[in-house]
């Protein structure tokens, strides 16, 4: 069905959700503003490089999906969206995240992966009701003090970023589930990290780690450990047990005291 047909389609019958995934557009049709029922929008795969600022005349959405466009930046408008709960912006070429992200305030899921970020905004810190972070694939060198504020977070992905080192403000994270920090330039972790202990999956996998300290032993709750490609004292043989964390950890710390 064409775009526009199905856009007078929806609005004829009061549609709530509409899929424009993979349909080539490059710019959104007028008709759309029109659609203020919306709560779920879906434009992935298409060839946006921009988001028109009449897109707050959607002010009821609720998931946003704009995931596989080429758009390199957020109208300001955006945060007019605050009833949002779920953005995707994956795989775009975002440089920077406007400072009006941190009107999201009902936002449980972000999706930032495969972008240009080389930095996350202070203003993410007023995201406090997210669960659900991910942000592999970019250029992050540091997380902002501020994520301090992300206690709701059970799902945090770094992997291939260029982090050297993590904030003591991670302690925060104390209901994460999952943090996934493969592929960065870490060379120690903060004693901080003691503080998850709720966490069950920890990929520390490629990167430059060369020891690690006692309050790993911490996590009580892991039940799988990634920790391949580092300058650690491991055999492979026990690295590739990663769903026997207590094995890992035994040997190193025993090798340690040897």
């Amino acid at each position: 069905m064409e775009v526009e047909a199905l856009i007078e389609r929806a609005r004829v019958e009061g549609w709530t959700e509409l899929d424009l995934s993979w349909k080539k557009l490059s710019e959104l049709p007028d008709a759309l503003w029109e659609l203020t029922n919306l709560t779920k929008l879906d434009l992935h795969f298409n060839r946006l490089t921009r988001l028109p600022a009449e897109v707050v005349q959607l002010s009821n959405l609720t998931e946003l999906d704009l995931n596989c466009n080429y758009l390199t930046q957020l109208p300001a408008e955006v945060a007019q969206l605050s009833n949002l709960t779920e953005l995707d912006l994956g795989n775009n070429q975002l440089t920077q995240l406007p400072p009006e992200i941190g009107a999201f305030i009902r936002l449980s899921k972000l999706d930032l992966r495969a972008n240009l970020l080389s930095q996350l905004p202070s203003e993410i810190g007023a995201l406090t009701n997210l669960t659900w972070l991910h942000c592999r694939s970019n250029c992050l060198s540091q997380l902002p003090p501020e994520i301090e504020t992300l206690t709701n977070l059970r799902v945090l992905v770094l992997h291939c970023n260029q982090l050297s080192q993590l904030p003591s403000e991670i302690s925060a994270f104390t209901n994460l589930d999952m943090l996934d920090l493969s592929g960065n330039l870490l060379t120690q972790l903060p004693p901080e990290i003691g503080a998850l202990n709720n966490l069950e999956v920890l990929d520390l996998s490629y990167n430059q780690l060369t020891q690690l300290l006692p309050e790993i032993g911490a996590l009580n709750n892991l039940s799988r450990l990634y920790l391949e490609s580092n300058q650690l004292p491991i055999p492979p043989e026990i690295l590739n047990r990663m769903n026997e964390p207590a094995t890992i950890l035994n040997y190193y710390f025993q090798q340690q005291n040897q």
